[in-house]
């Protein structure tokens, strides 16, 4: 997860740095003054130009500095291209004055270049960000109700899922409530303590990723997945119940655990039962089949033996 947050952006923001950009390119042109030739003496209006070009461009510097602040904060992307900018001549790290106009000019316009990049990266993503804007707000879902009613269709999902750990709430008199007052205690909730990604896709929220999942869609035939998510979430629930102010039997979280064991038991009993018995008539028809066997050879015996008599 970054650890910078982006701000929404709207018109106003594209157009603060539009006209950054626009206030950068009509800067006066001075490169000839700062790469004057040796002997070249500035007069009074050369040095009124440099005066007023260096507050314009010290001003565009500090507001972009705190338009990535405000609407981009902790964004090193931003962040490190504005502290790489400069327009002196330098060694390595450190800056020096030379006679070497070219050199001069070289730095000047590589400072300017860097700002101007610096400036249309933010004009392209404040660009993009508006128009999602625009496209998000003209979706129904930021309608509070609308949204209010989303939201709990959500819960239902997360409550169907959750069925049978109701009804064996209720079957077992844990608590002295009906269906729907168990579904709406429920909710209320995993409303309240689960966690949940809120996501935008297409131009429409996605709440389908993160914890607000927990509850496994369950049913009679799993009942191992069941109390493996009751130890590790359901009981938390029925602790909600008490805070709630409801009247929960002692020991319930011990009754729901025994009364799934108590079920996995049945179903292995009877499945054993089921294997017994299917051997037990294999075993009866195998018999069935020895007895018609032998009653045949025996036949077949007599009639050799009287055959050999009448001969």
């Amino acid at each position: 997860m970054p650890l910078w947050v982006i701000k929404k952006m709207n018109e106003k923001d594209l157009n603060i740095v539009n006209l950054l950009m626009k206030r950068t390119e009509n800067l006066p042109d001075i490169i000839h003054l700062r790469a004057a030739p040796i002997g070249y003496e500035l007069t009074e209006n050369d040095k009124e130009l440099l005066l007023v070009t260096y507050q314009k461009l010290d001003d565009i510097l500090k507001e972009v500095a705190a338009f990535i602040n405000v609407k981009f904060p902790g964004r090193q992307d931003y962040i490190q291209p504005w502290n790489n900018i400069d327009f002196d001549t330098k060694i390595g790290e450190m800056k020096i004055v030379t006679t070497d106009r070219e050199y001069t000019k070289s730095a000047w316009n590589k400072g300017i270049f860097d700002l101007k990049s610096l400036i249309k990266s933010l004009i392209n993503e404040v660009r993009l960000l508006a128009d999602q804007e625009i496209e998000i707000k003209g979706n129904p879902l930021f309608d509070e109700k609308e949204w209010d009613k989303y939201f709990d269709q959500r819960l239902e999902k997360r409550a169907d899922q959750a069925d049978y750990f109701l009804d064996m709430i209720i079957e077992k008199g844990l608590i002295n409530l009906n269906k729907s007052t168990v579904r709406k205690y429920f909710k209320k909730w995993f409303n309240e303590t689960q966690d949940f990604d809120l996501q935008i896709k297409n131009g429409d929220f996605a709440i389908e990723f993160g914890d607000i999942q927990t509850v496994p869609d369950f049913s009679k035939d799993n009942i191992p997945e069941f109390l493996k998510w009751f130890e590790s979430e359901g009981n938390k629930f029925m602790d909600y119940l008490k805070e709630q102010g409801v009247n929960v039997k002692k020991d319930s979280k011990e009754t729901i655990i025994n009364s799934g064991n108590m079920i996995i038991n049945n179903n292995s009993k009877i499945e054993k039962q089921t294997v017994k018995n299917e051997t037990e008539q294999m075993e009866t028809n195998w018999s069935k089949a020895n007895v018609i066997i032998a009653l045949v050879v025996g036949i077949a015996t007599i009639t050799g033996i009287i055959w050999q008599i009448l001969k």
